[in-house]
């Protein structure tokens, strides 16, 4: 008879489920360290704000920004906001006169659709409303309701104020990324790049030195125009342009109504990348700013502050000339074609929330409205071809 304390032997199943336990714990172990430690180092900075982390150099390529805009909206709770494109967010300064005393934040994201932008705009509405939007259009792919960064994706939009919550909780699911890992040990080892402050320690501008570090890579201004005068390339047409007009109008009387003023201004991109992009589209392109002009008028007539200027064109701006011309490396207004600089961005503030009258001869912005488009409209031809005849050297593969 065996005994009653003979032991049992060991089950079949007992070694692989050992293994298994052990395999499982291991993984949780790792999944924990490495949230934790993603989580305090942030190398993204998406749940930073007013910390020592935003002193700190990183690289001028910085990652996912509207992880660290939405955030930094959220906890900063702008009183004034920039809305827009990579042209707004590294062409205007936040720290300027004509704020003084309010909170700024550059909300413009690197490849925004106007939808994008509409994005922002109600995200940061949840905890401040705005009381004025300064919003940066462009023609051509951007303009369209569609998501152009895919980065700002629909969880970080803030829906109401269970926000902070839900926030954590996509911060510490982020964190368990092993590329976010990869960059945390960089900065932990010392080997991640250290070139500038990162965005959110200019209130979401791209710093001037965070530029200078990417035109260096990129080549510097003039091997961008070089290419630029090597072959025509024209930017692809808006996808649904009455669509997307219809959001900029329901936009902009939703906020109108509760009080919020508007300056929306039209990109002043270099006269040479003016004509590589709009080349063979003018038709559209005067439609489409007609289309603005009617959506700001309506707006006025209901009593709304708002105003559309026009920065964009040939005028004493955009016509720089280039370094091909000029044989200096860098330019005043510009930081190659396509990008302007926080000079021109405070020319445009200071333009756009001016009380007086525009100097005599600053052909630099003109307010459109339904008095003024069609003036606007034969002028801008009549520049156009004249800077095409008074620059045949940077234009001769430009088509007309």
């Amino acid at each position: 008879m065996p005994s009653s304390d003979h032991m049992t032997a060991p089950s079949a199943h007992d070694g692989p489920n050992r293994y298994f336990r052990a395999a499982g714990l291991t993984v949780l172990v790792v999944l924990v360290v490495t949230v934790t430690l993603n989580y305090l180092v942030d190398p993204y900075l998406i749940h930073q704000w007013d910390t020592k982390h935003l002193q700190r150099l990183r690289s001028a390529h910085q990652k996912i920004m509207p992880w660290g805009k939405t955030y930094a909206a959220y906890r900063y709770r702008p009183e004034v906001v920039y809305l827009g494109s990579s042209r707004t967010e590294i062409g205007l300064p936040a720290d300027v006169p004509v704020f003084a005393g309010k909170r700024v934040f550059n909300l413009a994201i690197q490849g925004a659709s106007l939808g994008d932008a509409v994005r922002m705009l109600r995200h940061t509405s949840v905890f401040q409303r705005p009381e004025i939007v300064v919003w940066g259009l462009d023609y051509g792919d951007q303009f369209r309701e569609e998501t152009g960064n895919t980065d700002l994706i629909p969880a970080l939009v803030a829906q109401d104020r269970s926000y902070p919550f839900r926030r954590t909780l996509l911060n510490l699911k982020r964190s368990a990324s092993m590329d976010m890992l990869w960059d945390s040990l960089k900065i932990l080892s010392g080997s991640a790049e250290q070139e500038c402050r990162p965005l959110l320690a200019t209130y979401g501008q791209r710093s001037s030195q965070c530029m200078e570090y990417v035109m260096r890579e990129n080549g510097g201004t003039a091997a961008a125009f070089g290419k630029v005068m090597q072959k025509n390339k024209p930017l692809a047409d808006p996808p649904d342009v009455e669509a997307t007009l219809g959001l900029l109008d329901k936009v902009t009387d939703e906020y109108c109504r509760e009080g919020t003023a508007f300056r929306l201004y039209l990109q002043p991109v270099h006269a040479l990348a003016e004509l590589s992009y709009w080349a063979g589209k003018w038709d559209a392109l005067d439609d489409w700013k007609r289309s603005l002009t009617a959506v700001a008028d309506a707006r006025r007539s209901q009593g709304c502050d708002i105003r559309l200027v026009d920065f964009s064109g040939f005028n004493r701006i955009t016509g720089e000339d280039i370094p091909q011309t000029t044989g200096r490396e860098n330019m005043r207004y510009y930081w190659e074609h396509s990008h302007y600089r926080s000079e021109v961005g405070e020319l445009i503030l200071g333009h756009l929330f001016a009380t007086g009258r525009q100097e005599e001869g600053d052909d630099f912005g003109v307010e459109l409205t339904g008095a003024t488009i069609e003036r606007h409209l034969g002028d801008f031809r009549a520049r156009r071809s004249a800077y095409i005849a008074s620059h045949p050297r940077e234009t001769t593969n430009m088509a007309r």
